[in-house]
C-alpha cells in the first residue's frame, strides 16, 4: 500500500505545477507564443541534457546487462503497443487519429516516471528507467514524429531520427561504456539544464490545458475512450506479459510503471510544433493523468504482487 501512497503523492506535486502554468497563462506572464518558443527549450535542450546525465554514472557489469535487459523489454512494449493502437484507434469525426494513437502509445515516464520511480524503487530504479527513456527517445523520435508530421517513408524517418535528444542518448551510451566522467565545471550546467525537465513539461502544459475546454474534454467520450486504452487496457495486459518474462523483478517493475504513466507531455509539444490541435493533446494529458491518480497505484499495486 505504500507504493500506492507514493505515486498518489508525487502524481499531485506535478498537477499543482501545471496549476502554476494555467495562472502564468491566466495573468498573462506566458502567451501562446512563449509556450511555443518553451517547448521548443524542452524538447531541443532540457530534454537532451536530463537524458544524457542519467548516463554519468559509475560503470559497472550488472549495471550494463539490466540496462541492456530492461531496454529490450521496452522495445518489445512499443511494438506491441503500437500495433494495438493501429487496430483499435481508428479513423473518426470526435477527434485526431494521430494525437489519440500518439496519446495511447507514449508514456510521461521521463517527465513523471523519474520521480515515480525514484520513489517507489530508488536511483536503481531510476538508472534502469534511462533504458525505457533511451528505447521512448528512439521510438518517438522515429515514429512518433512521422506520425504527428505525417512523414511515412524511410528517408523522412532516418532524417527525423537525428534529434538533440536521440544525439544525447548516443553520447551518454558512448561515456558510459568507456567510463568517460565529465569534468564538475561541465557536468554542473548539463545537470541543472536537466532538473528543469519535469517544472518544465509541467508548466507548458498547464498553459496549454488555459487553452483549452477541460470541461467539454470531460464530456468527450473518445477522450474516455483513449484514456481507458492507456490507463487500464494497457497496463493490464502489460502485468500479464511481463510475468512470463524470466527476469529481474526490478527490471519488470521499472518498465510496467513507465508503461502505466499517463499520455505523454510531449503529445502537447509536438502538437504545438507541428500545427496539430494542441488543445486536445493537452486535454488527453489533462484527463489521463488526473485520472492516473487512480490507474497507477492499482497498476503499482499489481505489478507488486504478479512480478
Amino acid at each position: 500500500m505504500d507504493l500506492a501512497f507514493i505515486a498518489v503523492e508525487k502524481i499531485a506535486e506535478m498537477f499543482l505545477i501545471i496549476l502554476v502554468g494555467v495562472m502564468a497563462f491566466r495573468w498573462k506572464i506566458i502567451d501562446s507564443n512563449a509556450n511555443k518558443k518553451l517547448s521548443g527549450i524542452l524538447l531541443k535542450i532540457v530534454t537532451p541534457a536530463m537524458i544524457f546525465m542519467a548516463y554519468q554514472i559509475d560503470y559497472q557489469p550488472e549495471r550494463l546487462k539490466g540496462l541492456i535487459i530492461t531496454f529490450f523489454i521496452s522495445l518489445a512494449s512499443f511494438v506491441w503497443v503500437i500495433l494495438l493502437a493501429k487496430a483499435l484507434i481508428r479513423p473518426g469525426k470526435g477527434g485526431d487519429m494521430a494525437i489519440e494513437r500518439f496519446s495511447a502509445i507514449y508514456s510521461n515516464a521521463g517527465f513523471m516516471g523519474i520521480p515515480l520511480v525514484n520513489g517507489i524503487l530508488g536511483t536503481e530504479g531510476v538508472f534502469y528507467l534511462t533504458a525505457y527513456i533511451t528505447a521512448f527517445n528512439l521510438i518517438v523520435w522515429s515514429h512518433g514524429l512521422s506520425l504527428m508530421c505525417g512523414i511515412m517513408d524511410g528517408k523522412g524517418v532516418l532524417k527525423n531520427f537525428f534529434q538533440p535528444a536521440t544525439i544525447a542518448i548516443g553520447l551518454g551510451v558512448v561515456c558510459f561504456l568507456f567510463r568517460v566522467r565529465l569534468p564538475d565545471m561541465v557536468v554542473n550546467p548539463i545537470k541543472m539544464m536537466g532538473d528543469m525537465n519535469t517544472a518544465l513539461a509541467m508548466l507548458i502544459a498547464g498553459c496549454n490545458l488555459a487553452e483549452s475546454n477541460l470541461l467539454g474534454a470531460m464530456k468527450k467520450g473518445r477522450t474516455y475512450g483513449v484514456c481507458f486504452m492507456k490507463l487500464i487496457l494497457i497496463p493490464l495486459a502489460s502485468v500479464l506479459l511481463l510475468s512470463w518474462i524470466p527476469v529481474e523483478r526490478i527490471y519488470r517493475l521499472t518498465v510496467l510503471v513507465a508503461i502505466s504513466c499517463p499520455t505523454a507531455a510531449m503529445g502537447t509539444m509536438f502538437a504545438l510544433q507541428y500545427n496539430k490541435d494542441s488543445n486536445y493533446a493537452s486535454e488527453l494529458f489533462t484527463v489521463s493523468t488526473l485520472l492516473s491518480l487512480l490507474t497507477i497505484p492499482f497498476a503499482v499495486l499489481l505489478g507488486g504482487w504478479l512480478l
